[in-house]
């Protein structure tokens, strides 16, 4: 903090107080800079034990196989990737505490931590002895509480990283970032479910579950140390202008409205099959956990060095070139899932080496793309806007998804040369809605 000066003179003093001028937060220096993105590259490495295992964002094999495990039909499977909606809704709240206090730090090791300290009760649910229905109705209400906590989390840090990290270098940053990112969670991924299938070979999965999910909840404690360790980009707190201003008044930047827009389309075409693949693996594959599990390992492993490529791909030759290619490349990885037979998953393994390869670029892109085009006065409510109406569109896709999921069990369609039966009819729209939006991609990046 700069220290205030007296500026009336001497004279002036012995007649009257002059008031003190407002203090300027002193901004980081440049080691303080290059300290926290070096905390925030080993936080993410801890951070993704927890979330790969728990799928606290979006998904994951041993989320869909829990519930499954408490009794879940394709209707609730596909309510587990409508859940992520109520974590939109609370960024509003972290918006407005950004706003108000100007303490993203706190905002993050607390909502996060606590969002995520909820797997602790969650993995004693099975052996509760409750009913199924309660068992299942419990699971759902605490984890969108966690997810609710997790979002007010994931507003603050992304405000708190837009600040810290200096623009030009986004792209290679978070291609180091993500990578090493990605290592924890290919380890973590794929020791949780040889973990499981051990437990499961001796009838005891429940108990599998515990342990996984347990060192996932010891993992939220190790990222809390660390992001209480990272230093903040000072910022002011700000005057509250009524609740019109803090929704609207962010959309009314054309390239941050245009992107919103374009972001929630793209929400839409990729939520609606989503939930499902890792459910379809388990049941029509009838794929073990470590299997299933090997195959994200796989993309994980290949993202390990496409990750940093398209990040400097990005910081070279710009967004709207690497995303638009990346969005086309993810148009037939769904094949690999219907295509596919409990007997032959080769085109599932070409799936899993290709989205190593393109989703990188799609979802690096849309985060890096988000910093920067977000109002910097309003960034926190600009965030909570993008979200809110991108996990809206995720929420809607999920709920119709599961609608035509269960609507589609023991129905078989021809599509062309393919019979898509059961939730595999979902991965046809996906690829046909990913179509769709690379004109759109294409378009609105050029503005």
């Amino acid at each position: 903090m700069t220290s205030h000066t007296n500026v009336a003179g001497p004279a002036a003093a012995t007649t009257e107080h002059t008031a003190p001028a407002p203090s300027t937060p002193r901004p980081l220096l440049p080691s303080e800079v290059q300290r926290g993105l070096m905390i925030s590259i080993w936080e993410g490495a801890i951070a993704n034990i927890h979330i790969s295992i728990t799928g606290a964002i979006g998904g994951s094999v041993f989320l869909s196989g829990f519930a499954l495990l408490l009794g879940a039909n394709n209707f609730q499977i596909g309510l587990l990737g409508a859940l992520p909606f109520i974590g939109q809704l609370f960024q509003f709240l972290s918006a407005y505490l950004e706003a108000r206090f100007a303490n993203r730090r706190a905002i993050v090791l607390y909502s996060a931590l606590a969002g995520r300290l909820v797997w602790a009760f969650l993995l004693c649910l099975p052996f509760t002895g409750w009913p199924s229905a309660w068992q299942l109705t419990v699971f759902f209400i605490a984890l969108g509480f966690s997810y609710g906590l997790n979002g007010m989390a994931g507003n603050a840090w992304m405000s708190w990283m837009s600040d810290l990290v200096p623009p030009n270098r986004r792209g290679s940053y978070f291609g180091i970032r993500n990578t090493v990112a990605g290592i924890s969670a290919m380890v973590s991924v794929y020791v949780a479910g040889l973990v499981l299938d051990r437990f499961r070979a001796d009838g005891a999965t429940a108990q599998g579950y515990a342990v996984i999910f347990g060192v996932a909840v010891l993992a939220a404690f190790g990222a809390a140390l660390l992001i209480a360790r990272q230093p903040e980009p000072p910022i002011t707190p700000r005057p509250w202008n009524g609740v019109s201003a803090f929704l609207f008044d962010p959309l009314r930047d054309a390239s941050f409205r245009n992107f919103t827009v374009l972001a929630t389309g793209w929400a839409l075409v990729t939520g609606i099959a989503a939930p499902f693949f890792n459910a379809h693996g388990l049941t029509a594959l009838r794929l073990d956990f470590s299997l299933l599990a090997l195959t994200g390992v796989v993309t994980n492993a290949v993202a390990l060095f496409f990750s940093p490529l398209v990040g400097w791909l990005m910081d070279r030759y710009g967004y709207r070139l690497v995303v638009t290619a990346c969005v086309m490349g993810t148009i037939p990885l769904p094949l690999g899932w219907i295509l596919s037979t409990p007997d032959n998953i080769v085109p599932l393994w070409l799936t899993s080496i290709f989205s190593g390869v393109f989703w990188p670029g799609v979802n690096q892109g849309l985060g890096n793309l988000l910093m920067g085009r977000a109002p910097v006065e309003q960034r926190g409510a600009a965030m909570a806007i993008f979200s809110l109406l991108t996990g809206l569109g995720t929420l809607l896709a999920s709920l119709a998804g599961g609608a035509i999921g269960q609507a589609m069990t023991g129905v078989t369609i021809a599509v062309g040369p393919l019979a898509v039966s059961g939730l595999a009819m979902l991965f046809v729209l996906t690829m046909l809605g990913r179509m769709v939006m690379v004109g759109a991609f294409w378009r609105v990046l050029a503005r």
